[in-house]
């Protein structure tokens, strides 16, 4: 199982986050989530696809894929 890390930029842009990015706010107005869990041949599009129809919560960063919508 891996993880992917989502940065989901003030503006709304959802798109996949460096590796080594910490979880949580930036310095800026963005959030990086970390997905947890996420089964081999699960590509980083197809999180950020299922994290788009997901109601991100803003109290913790780390996220098991199973969280998301299939």
């Amino acid at each position: 199982m891996a993880s992917i890390k989502i940065k989901v930029a003030g503006e709304g842009l959802v798109a996949p986050a460096h590796r080594l990015a910490d979880p949580g706010p930036t310095s800026g107005s963005s959030i990086i989530y970390e997905i947890e869990d996420v089964p081999e041949g699960v590509s980083a599009d197809q999180v950020v696809a299922a994290f788009k129809k997901f109601a991100a919560p803003t109290d913790r960063f780390e996220i098991a894929f199973s969280e998301l919508p299939a």
